[in-house]
C-alpha cells in the first residue's frame, strides 16, 4: 500500500538538516530523506583534512564562540564533562549523540549532490518539487519528487575572495581561510591575514606560532570580545540577556553600542592601545571573539596593518606605507557569500541585498508554502536556538497545523526588517539575513503559539526556557547542565 505521508526532501546533513529531521520525524506523517554532499553527515563541525568546495570547512583548532549551554540542543543538554567552549570534535561527538538519540541517521544519504531543484509541472495545483540528485561517485543521477524540500546547506560554503591591484604578479601564495589546515605549510613564513572576523583572528593566532611574520590587516577594524567574561565567567553568561536587547529596541543601536564598548570591552581589550579601533559600532557589525589575539599583539607575534593597497612580486604594500612588506602567503579571511546554484531561479528574490524570505525561512512569493531555508540567518547571538525553533516551525507548516501570513504580511515584515537592518548595519548582500537573537527566537515562536510568558520568561534562564519551546517535552535535566559551578543563571 502506498503511503499516505507527504515526501520531504532535506538538502544538507548538517547541523541545521539533523535538526529539521528531527523536527519532522517528531511531528511525524513524513517520509524523509536527506541528501548529504560527503561521506559523513555534521557540516561545517566534520573536519575534514582537505577542504571541498562548496562545503563548508574548519580549521583542527577551531571551538565554539558560544558557550556549552548557549549552544545545548534540545533536551540533550552537554554533559558536566564537556569544556565550557567545545573544540570542533567535542562538539562534533555531542551532535553525533544527539542525532543517534534521536535515530535520525538512518534518514541521510551520502555522496549524494544535489543538482537541481525545481517546481513540478503540477506546482501551481500540488505545490510538489522535482529534486536531481547526483551520486558522487558513481556518477548516477536520479530525480525525485517531492512535497517539500527543506534547504539546510547554509551560507558559509563559498569563500569571497577580494581583488587587489597588481594580484596576478604575486608569486606567493594567495588562499582562502576555507583552506587552511595543519600549520605546518606556513613554518618559518611571512604571512598575511586579510581580515578580522573570528576565522581572521584564528588564523593569525594559529598562524604566528610557526611563521616568522604574521600581519593582521584589516580595512574598518573589528571589535573583539574575549571568551572569557568578568569574574571568569564565559562572556555570553554576561552579554546574552533579555535587557540588553531591550535597550537596542528603546534607544538607538549608536548609544547602547558607545556605554557597552566604554564600559566592558575596553577593559577587556582596549582596542585604541592594539590599534584596531573600528570605523563602526559593536552592534553595526558582529564583533570577532578570540582570548589570544591581544597576547600576539602586544608581543609581536602579530603585527596590524591597515588594508592591502597593491600586492607586488614578492608582497604587498599596505596603505599609508611606502615601503614593499614582503611576504610568501597572503590568507584572505574574508567571508563567504550565498548561493545555492542548484536552485531554481526566482525563488528568492534578490535585490542588492534585499531578500523577501519571511523570518529569513519562507520565500514570500511561493504560490504553496512548501520550500523552507533553515539555517539561512546571521544572529547577534547564538545560531542554534533559533535553529531548532525554525526547524519545528517549518515541519508544523508542512504538516498543515500551522498557516504563514498573507503574502501582504509577509512581505511588510520583510521590508521592515531590511529597513531596519540597513539602518543598523549599513548595505551588504547579507543584510537581511541579521537577527538579533533572543527577539528573533521570540518571532519565530510565535509562528506556531509557543512564544513564552513574558514575566516567567523575564525572570528564568533563557537557555532552558528557549529549549522547552523546541520540545514539547519539557526537561529538567537542562537545568543540571551548568558551565560552571554552581549553575549559571541568565538574568
Amino acid at each position: 500500500m502506498e503511503s499516505k505521508n507527504k515526501r520531504v526532501a532535506v538538502l544538507g546533513g548538517g547541523l541545521s538538516g539533523l535538526g529539521s529531521l528531527i523536527a519532522l520525524k517528531e511531528e511525524g506523517g513524513f517520509d524523509v530523506i536527506c541528501f548529504e554532499r560527503t561521506d559523513t553527515y555534521g557540516g561545517t563541525w566534520s573536519y575534514r583534512e582537505e577542504s571541498v568546495d562548496g562545503v563548508p570547512s574548519i580549521m583542527p583548532t577551531t571551538t565554539t564562540i558560544n558557550s556549552k549551554e548557549l549552544i545545548a540542543l534540545s533536551n540533550f543538554p552537554p554533559q558536566k564533562e564537556c569544556n565550557n567552549y567545545m573544540r570542533y570534535d567535542e562538539f562534533f561527538e555531542y551532535l553525533t549523540a544527539h542525532a543517534e538519540r534521536n535515530d535520525i541517521l538512518k534518514y541521510v544519504q551520502y555522496n549524494s549532490e544535489v543538482v537541481e531543484v525545481k517546481r513540478c509541472d503540477d506546482y501551481e495545483i500540488t505545490g510538489r518539487w522535482t529534486v536531481t540528485v547526483k551520486d558522487t561517485e558513481s556518477g548516477e543521477v536520479n530525480t525525485g519528487t517531492y512535497d517539500a524540500v527543506i534547504v539546510s546547506t547554509g551560507h558559509i560554503n563559498r569563500p569571497k575572495m577580494p581583488s587587489y591591484p597588481g594580484e596576478g604578479l604575486f608569486k606567493g601564495k594567495i588562499i582562502h581561510s576555507h583552506s587552511l589546515k595543519g600549520m605546518e605549510p606556513y613554518r618559518n613564513k611571512s604571512v598575511v591575514v586579510v581580515g578580522m572576523g573570528c576565522s581572521g583572528l584564528d588564523a593569525a593566532v594559529e598562524t604566528s606560532n610557526v611563521a616568522r611574520k604574521v600581519y593582521l590587516s584589516t580595512r574598518s577594524g573589528r571589535h573583539v570580545i574575549n571568551r572569557i567574561g568578568l569574574n571568569g565567567y564565559p562572556y555570553d553568561y554576561i552579554l546574552i540577556r533579555p535587557y540588553l536587547y531591550q535597550l537596542l529596541d528603546i534607544f538607538p543601536a549608536s548609544l547602547v553600542s558607545w556605554c557597552f564598548e566604554t564600559g566592558y570591552l575596553d577593559n577587556q581589550f582596549h582596542h585604541k592601545l592594539y590599534s584596531v579601533v573600528p570605523d563602526h559600532h559593536v552592534f553595526s557589525k558582529d564583533p570577532a571573539i578570540s582570548s589570544q589575539i591581544g597576547s600576539k599583539l602586544i608581543t609581536g607575534a602579530v603585527i596590524q596593518k591597515p588594508d592591502i593597497e597593491r600586492f607586488t612580486e614578492d608582497g604587498v604594500l599596505f596603505e599609508g606605507e611606502t615601503e614593499v612588506t614582503k611576504v610568501d602567503v597572503v590568507i584572505m579571511a574574508t567571508g563567504y557569500t550565498w548561493k545555492f546554484p542548484y536552485l531554481e531561479e526566482g525563488i528568492i528574490v534578490d535585490d542588492e541585498g534585499r531578500l523577501d524570505i519571511y523570518k529569513c525561512v519562507f520565500p514570500i512569493h511561493m504560490k504553496h508554502p512548501t520550500i523552507a531555508f533553515v539555517g539561512f540567518f546571521l544572529p547577534f547571538g547564538p545560531g542554534i536556538p533559533p535553529g531548532e525553533l525554525q526547524c519545528r516551525w517549518v515541519a508544523q507548516v508542512f504538516a498543515g497545523k500551522c498557516n504563514l501570513p498573507s503574502e501582504k504580511k509577509m512581505l511588510k515584515d520583510s521590508r521592515k526588517r531590511y529597513k531596519t537592518n540597513l539602518s543598523r548595519y549599513g548595505p551588504s548582500e547579507k543584510v537581511s539575513l541579521k537577527v538579533d537573537y533572543i527577539q528573533y527566537c521570540d518571532e519565530l515562536a510565535a509562528e506556531f503559539g509557543a512564544k513564552p510568558n513574558l514575566l516567567k520568561y523575564f525572570f528564568t534562564d533563557i537557555s532552558s526556557a528557549v529549549r522547552q519551546l523546541v520540545l514539547s517535552v519539557q526537561w529538567k535535566s537542562a537545568m543540571e547542565s551548568s558551565p560552571l559551578k554552581p549553575s549559571l543563571r541568565i538574568c
